[in-house]
């Protein structure tokens, strides 16, 4: 059953590093777009900021019924940066999970706080109770291509590491540009916001909205069983999924439009990188040159 959104507690969570100039405004509006809930709260675990993020975080606790932990610094113990995500996105699991405070809380929505949600509505996040599927995740979309490639997971759409896919590409001789687009950017299809949902084995986008029931005793990786770095989310989906979750893209759920991930797929960035390579590429051979 799916609990109305009118009736629900709901825990906002992410990760914070560096993004004080932000904060604030992406904070507000991703909070006013779930008004529509009885309690809305937020628990953000922060690490590794060399900036004023901690301050802003302070400041900002009585305004909008937020907790923040910081971790310190994590890149001496993790150096890898998924590996550091996927430390902080436990870390608010766990509270989750075992802190009294949350202990009747309906969803958990995960949110990414670089600016990627600053076109969410109410309106946006309603669709998600309007929809006839049963649902246990919802992911959010683009007007323009959506762009977490790295995060989905769809059989036919991308049914793999896309940064793997591009590694391969490479080896067998591709260049970096070459590899970028077919592997990647090749994947950025714009989804009409009319489409109805479709289910994957991961996805984010930015945010997603978690029935809370199904997340006990799953946690995220972000490194695989070789020590490669992985998308956290794809491993965390894929413990869900072995619980017989259902996860879906909303097309009508839009968090942003272009932005730094997607934009590089416009025609007159297809030439800039590609003639950048070359540029990059023939200086570099110069100076390797007696």
């Amino acid at each position: 059953m799916r609990a109305a959104l009118k009736d629900s507690k709901v825990l906002i969570a992410g990760t914070a590093r560096n993004c004080e100039k932000s904060l604030y405004s992406d904070i507000k509006i991703i909070n006013d777009a779930f008004k529509e809930a009885s309690l809305v709260s937020w628990l953000i675990i922060e690490s590794d900021s060399t900036d004023s993020t901690i301050e802003v975080l302070n400041s900002l606790e009585k305004e909008f019924s937020l907790r923040f932990i910081s971790l310190g610094c994590l890149r001496n113990k993790l150096p890898n940066r998924t590996e550091r995500l996927a430390e902080c996105r436990n870390y608010y699991l766990n509270e989750l999970n075992n802190n009294s405070l949350y202990s009747d809380y309906d969803y958990l929505v995960v949110v990414d706080l670089d600016g990627i949600n600053a076109q969410l509505t109410s309106k946006a996040v309603m669709e998600c109770w309007k929809l006839k599927e049963d649902w246990d995740v919802c992911f959010s979309n683009q007007l323009g291509p959506y762009y977490d490639i790295w995060a989905l997971r769809h059989e036919t759409w991308s049914p793999n590491d896309c940064m793997a896919n591009r590694k391969f590409l490479i080896e067998m001789g591709l260049k970096p540009y070459e590899a970028d687009y077919i592997a990647v950017y090749s994947r950025m299809i714009k989804l009409n916001k009319l489409q109805k949902p479709i289910e994957v084995m991961s996805a984010f986008g930015g945010l997603g909205i978690y029935k809370i029931d199904i997340l006990k005793g799953s946690t995220y990786s972000g490194i695989d069983k070789y020590g490669n770095e992985i998308c956290e989310h794809v491993s965390f989906h894929a413990e869900l999924k072995r619980k017989g979750a259902k996860l879906f893209i909303v097309p009508a759920l839009i968090n942003s439009s272009w932005n730094d991930h997607n934009e590089k797929i416009r025609i007159y960035q297809r030439i800039k990188v590609k003639l950048l390579y070359k540029i990059f590429g023939y200086l570099k051979s110069k100076r390797l040159t007696p």
